[in-house]
């Protein structure tokens, strides 16, 4: 694969953004991932401004939804895992959710300690999918190919010419 500089990194996974096969490096990834935090410190900045609520913010957000989803399948593929694990962050969010929706409905003087530790429960399920998912993205891809689609960084000259 040709040199790519960080810019053309960041802008890859908005040219991919629903190719939910294949492999992303760990470039593609990370730089897709400060461009999303770059443009959404922008984007609050100019809602700041404007005070118009976080209408922009939402746009923005909402831009970088699908392309975000593709690239980190892609980046998952890369370490040789299905794009499932994805609903191993989404479902700790979700029980961390409910757990704090059903806490709120029950915040009553007295209620049990069984809900102070339910919510405990989930913030620990929700912190330990947010760690396994950092270590997914964090690790190296596998090298040559894997059964998700060759090497993003391409085989050696010489295992083209050999082949």
């Amino acid at each position: 694969m040709e040199q790519l500089n960080p810019i053309q990194w960041a802008i890859l996974p908005i040219r991919k953004y629903a190719t939910l096969s294949g492999r992303a490096p760990r470039a593609e990834y990370w730089w897709f991932y400060l461009l999303t935090v770059v443009v959404d410190g922008v984007a609050k900045l100019l809602d700041a401004a404007t005070g118009d609520g976080d209408t922009i913010n939402t746009i923005t957000n909402l831009a970088f939804l699908l392309p975000m989803l593709a690239v980190t399948v892609r980046r998952l593929h890369d370490t040789d895992r299905s794009g499932w694990w994805t609903l191993v962050f989404f479902i700790a969010l979700a029980i961390t959710g409910a757990a704090a929706v059903f806490a709120a409905m029950r915040m009553v003087p007295g209620s049990s300690a069984a809900m102070f530790t339910a919510m405990i429960v989930a913030i620990l399920c929700l912190l330990g999918g947010c760690v396994a998912f950092l270590v997914f993205m964090v690790q190296s891809g596998t090298q040559g190919p894997n059964e998700y689609g060759p090497d993003p960084y391409g085989p050696s000259q010489l295992e083209e010419v050999f082949a």
